[in-house]
């Protein structure tokens, strides 16, 4: 098995003045700002500083999901029934294509890749790369930033640059601080020739800066909100967020929402992952944190909902599952080991449902019991395309 290594690559050295800027703005930076307010768009934009915008996927095109038929009027289905009525229907065009987006994106970062018991088998590209080995020529790094697009168009995520201080750098006063030593500007100023950064040199510390940016800001929801906007869902469907709980909170709302008999265009359910067997497309979700995180669907759940009425934050992480058979399914995650990882799952012994030593562990079960390693985690959420 070839196992890919990280490719370091030295940075052109830097005038002076470059670094002296660079230290008077990590001592003297703001508070990250607040992101916009997310809008899905038709593609991903390209600036200067993000880098090249990913292609558009080779993927089937997006069609209107088919809608599992409703009960009869004045029936009202409780979420459990729902999720299993629907979890014996093929999946839908859409979540197809959202599954087979991600298998591009897996692909593109080196098919980095963990087995059924939690280990890596493969490794693939890290998040902070600039080796660029896909056939479009976009290095690990800058596909990140396009990621971070769908969360905020204006490119202002992420914004955290870490350096040991209490607080971390702004990405956005870094290099806007770079532009103010340009020799341009210096010599515009009466500074002697050899004074300020030429194009190149600002080039080259703006891409270290994103690329920093990048390793220190989480982006697995970012990875999900980007797969989503790709497959088309618009802002009433999908919650596009750097945070996986306002996704998840939707769809949780959703459920309730129509187990109650209202009206609802969420893409997404929330299903018990214990109880509901996977489809392609669908989000398998865990609650990330200590001991005290929630560990089931109905803490999940009243964690999620105490959220959206303005509580503290769910720590969380989901994958897409992309591929099911009768044994186990794998699915893609972003962030996962610092790539775009896919592992595998097994299924219970005659089930279609996730192996309890996958949330649970061995411990104190029986000695046929499968240690998981590194896929042994709080699971417990089930993101079921409706």
């Amino acid at each position: 098995m070839t196992m890919s290594l990280l490719q370091l690559r030295a940075l052109p050295a830097l005038g002076t003045a470059a670094w002296v800027v660079a230290a008077a703005a990590l001592a003297g930076c703001g508070s990250p700002p607040t992101a916009p307010a997310p809008a899905p768009a038709p593609g991903i934009p390209s600036t200067a500083a993000v880098g090249p915008a990913l292609p558009a996927p080779a993927s089937p095109a997006a069609a209107p999901a088919p809608r599992i038929a409703p009960p009869p009027p004045g029936t009202v289905m409780s979420s459990a029934s729902l999720c299993e009525s629907t979890s014996a229907q093929p999946a839908s065009p859409r979540a197809m294509t959202f599954a087979a987006i991600a298998q591009q994106q897996f692909v593109a970062f080196g098919n980095q890749t963990m087995d059924a018991q939690g280990r890596l088998t493969q490794s693939g590209s890290a998040e902070g790369e600039d080796f660029r080995t896909a056939a479009d020529g976009i290095a690990p790094w800058e596909r990140v930033m396009a990621y971070w697009r769908a969360v905020d168009p204006e490119a202002r995520l992420p914004d955290a640059v870490r350096h040991g201080a209490l607080r971390p750098a702004s990405r956005q006063f870094l290099e806007g601080a770079l532009g103010q030593v340009s020799v341009e500007r210096l010599q515009g100023m009466g500074n002697g020739l050899g004074e300020g950064l030429r194009a190149v040199d600002i080039q080259v510390a703006t891409a270290a800066i994103d690329r920093a940016a990048v390793i220190d800001t989480p982006w697995s929801a970012a990875f999900i909100s980007w797969l989503a906007q790709q497959t088309g869902l618009r802002a009433d469907e999908f919650t596009f967020s750097e945070a996986h709980a306002d996704y998840a909170a939707s769809a949780w709302a959703a459920s309730r929402a129509e187990a109650g008999g209202v009206p609802t265009t969420s893409a997404l359910r929330a299903c018990d992952l214990v109880r509901t067997p996977p489809r392609v497309g669908d989000l398998l979700c865990q609650a990330r944190g200590d001991d005290t995180a929630p560990d089931s669907f109905n803490a999940i759940g009243n964690a999620l909902m105490a959220r959206r009425a303005g509580g503290a934050a769910v720590p969380m992480h989901c994958d897409v599952v992309v591929a099911v058979d009768e044994r186990q399914f794998d699915a893609i995650g972003g962030n996962v080991l610092q790539s775009v990882t896919q592992r595998s799952f097994e299924f219970a012994p005659g089930t279609r449902v996730l192996d309890p030593s996958y949330y649970i562990g061995c411990d104190g079960r029986t000695a046929t019991c499968v240690d998981r390693h590194m896929s042994l985690q709080p699971w417990s959420l089930l993101l079921q395309w409706r």
